[in-house]
């Protein structure tokens, strides 16, 4: 279970490193911090990182209180992701205030339950249901926001699967519908065994609820973060892809530029980059646009320069590959909860 655990962390912080790239251009911003914070969360889990971190906060359980306050961080991210992808002219500052408010006011009840009990000095406080009413009453708070918000996002994601086209869109959808179902029932389950355990101090979680318990609390997750990642992974793919190959023509075209430019240096507003930069810089699809421009009106201009059967070759491409960029048009009203626009 453990090593399940650290790959499911790993799974995570790979999420988050996926949509960096998206982020740093400024979307997807939201995403990214819930991928840290889930990732950070389900960090905590393993005994391997949990002791040591709980060794350091004074073997207090204190980890386990900062389990549960990241898991209600994590889903006021969600809200705050649904709610963007669903209103029209995106989420007002009220209703993140509203989030951010509500969050804090079960963060706040959450302090109470635990820094006033005692049973939180248990040695066994994340293996099992404890036979008490407070820690029900504290675990309840997790597990009712996990299973209201469940179903507020699978909805979110069933009324816009029927608005989507796009293939990958509609994968990550489905996965993250799977995922809340998941969630819900891991919450409903996770709650009813808190109360039977109050209940009948002999109850134990067996059976089909302890495999559908098992299961969901480790494919729920994963089925969350892949299909909130997807879209970021596919479109971070996509971009990789496109940077390559203009970078590749960008290096091929250069001595080019470079010659034909030479004689008439005023024709020319692109700066010159020096051969590392040609491989770091960024945006080289710009770059290459300019140099292809800028090598076009120089044989306009100086009809007696020549190229070479194998510069032209170069040439055309460049023309290919910056006609074939798609029209940059304003941001549709809304966007899918994963991330796409419609």
């Amino acid at each position: 279970m453990q090593t399940t655990l650290f790959t499911l962390s790993a799974i995570f912080w790979i999420a988050a490193l996926v949509c960096l790239p998206s982020a740093i251009r400024g979307q997807r911003r939201s995403l990214l911090l819930f991928l840290a914070v889930f990732a950070l969360t389900m960090t905590l889990m393993p005994q391997p990182v949990y002791r040591p971190v709980d060794a350091l906060l004074g073997n207090g359980n204190v980890t386990y209180f900062i389990f549960h306050a990241l898991a209600i961080v994590a889903i006021a991210l969600l809200d705050i992701i649904v709610q963007q992808a669903m209103s029209p002219n995106d989420i007002t500052r009220a209703r993140q205030r509203a989030t951010a408010l509500v969050a804090t006011a079960i963060i706040l009840a959450q302090a109470l339950l635990f820094f006033g009990s005692d049973w939180r000095v248990t040695d066994d406080i994340a293996a099992t249901f404890i036979p008490r009413w407070d820690f029900t009453a504290y675990a309840a708070t997790t597990w009712i926001a996990m299973g209201i918000f469940a179903i507020s996002f699978g909805t979110a994601c069933l009324s816009d699967l029927r608005r989507q086209r796009r293939p990958v869109t509609l994968i990550s959808l489905t996965l993250v519908t799977l995922a809340c179902l998941g969630v819900l029932t891991y919450a409903v389950i996770s709650l009813t065994s808190a109360v039977l355990a109050v209940i009948y101090p002999d109850f134990l979680l067996i059976g089909w609820a302890r495999i559908a318990y098992t299961l969901t609390l480790i494919l729920s997750p994963i089925s969350l973060v892949v299909g909130l990642g997807l879209s970021a992974a596919v479109d971070a793919l996509s971009a990789g892809r496109r940077n390559y190959r203009d970078r590749v023509l960008l290096w091929r075209i250069t001595p080019l530029w470079q010659r034909l430019l030479g004689a008439s240096p005023d024709l020319s507003i692109e700066r010159s980059l020096s051969p590392l930069q040609l491989l770091t810089v960024r945006a080289p699809g710009v770059h290459l646009y300019r140099r292809h421009v800028e090598i076009r009106d120089s044989l306009l201009i100086h009809p007696g320069q020549t190229v070479t059967p194998a510069e032209q070759a170069i040439i055309d491409l460049a023309e290919a590959r910056t006609q074939a960029r798609p029209p940059v048009t304003a941001p549709a009203t809304g966007s899918s909860p994963t991330g796409a626009r419609r």
